[in-house]
C-alpha cells in the first residue's frame, strides 16, 4: 500500500510546481540569483533567531526554488530587464538562438523535402524499446546511458542528480521517450553519438521526441499542434510548441516553435 505521507507530499509538490520555470525550462541565471538570496536570508535569520530559524528559511527557500524555479516573485522579469547580455551569455542563454544540429542524421533521421523524418528501422526499434521500458520502468542505469555518464541518482519524478547537478525531464513520458531512444542510439549511433556530451545528448533526444505521435507512457494520441506565447526567463516572449497526451494529459514536448 502506498505511503499516505509520501503521496501527500507529492500532491503538494504537484500543486506548487511551475513547469514553465522548472525541469527542461529551468533558467540558470534565475536559479543562481535566488539561491544566493536564499543563502543571504538564511545567514541573517540565523544571526537573529538562531540555527533553527536559519534551517527553516534555507529549507523553505530551496524548496520554493526547486518546485517553482524561483523564490522572489518577478524574478524572470527582473533578470531579463537587468542582466546584461554578456552576463546572460555566461549562463549559456545565447545557445537558445543557435540553429539546432542533427548529430544522428543518417542513423535516426533523414532529410526530406518536407523536413526531417525518422528512419523506418530506427522508428521500429524505438517503439519496441519504449514498450519494454514502459513495462520494466526507466532505471538509473538507463538514465546514465542516456547522458553518457557512469552513475546517476534518482531524487524524484523524472529528476536525477548527476555529478552534483540536477537533470529533470518535463514528465515521465518525456524521460521514457528519451531513455528508449538513447538505448537504441547506444547500439547503432556509432562514434558520433558516443562523443556527444550530456547537454548535446539531451538536446538531440528532445528533437527526436518531436517525431513521436503517441504518448510513450500510456500509448495515447498526442495533440502536437498547440502553441502559445509564454514569457521566458531572461529573453523576450516566444512561441512555444506544446505536445500533450489526449488520454493522460501528460506533457511530452514543450519547446520553442520554428
Amino acid at each position: 500500500m502506498p505511503n499516505a505521507g509520501a503521496m501527500s507530499i507529492r500532491s503538494v509538490g504537484d500543486r506548487l510546481r511551475r513547469p514553465e520555470y522548472t525541469g527542461e525550462n529551468r533558467c540558470l541565471p534565475c536559479t543562481v540569483v535566488n539561491v544566493c538570496l536564499t543563502l543571504v536570508a538564511t545567514t541573517i535569520v540565523t544571526f537573529i533567531l538562531g540555527p533553527l530559524g536559519g534551517v527553516l528559511v534555507l529549507t523553505g527557500g530551496l524548496g520554493a526554488i526547486y518546485f517553482r524555479g524561483y523564490l522572489v516573485p518577478g524574478t524572470p522579469t527582473l533578470t531579463m530587464r537587468y542582466f546584461p547580455p554578456w552576463l546572460l551569455a555566461l549562463f549559456g542563454k545565447e545557445l537558445e538562438l543557435r540553429d539546432t544540429l542533427t548529430p544522428v542524421e543518417g542513423v535516426a533521421v533523414r532529410a526530406t523535402p518536407e523536413g526531417e523524418r525518422l528512419i523506418g528501422s530506427f522508428a521500429s526499434a524505438w517503439d519496441e524499446r519504449i514498450e519494454s521500458m514502459r513495462l520494466e520502468g526507466v532505471t538509473e542505469a538507463d538514465v546514465a546511458t542516456l547522458l553518457g555518464v557512469s552513475e546517476v541518482s534518482n531524487v524524484g519524478e523524472a529528476a536525477y542528480v548527476v555529478d552534483q547537478g540536477l537533470r529533470q525531464w518535463l514528465s515521465e513520458s518525456a524521460l521514457l521517450a528519451d531513455a528508449a531512444a538513447a538505448a537504441v542510439l547506444e547500439e547503432r549511433g556509432g562514434e558520433e553519438w558516443a562523443t556527444l556530451d550530456p547537454d548535446e545528448r539531451v538536446a538531440t533526444l528532445r528533437d527526436l521526441r518531436k517525431h513521436l505521435d503517441y504518448c510513450p507512457l500510456c500509448d495515447g494520441p498526442l495533440d502536437n499542434e498547440e502553441t502559445e506565447t509564454v514569457e521566458t526567463c531572461c529573453t523576450e516572449s516566444e512561441r512555444v510548441l506544446m505536445a500533450t497526451c489526449a488520454d493522460c494529459n501528460v506533457r511530452l514536448i514543450e519547446d520553442l516553435s520554428d
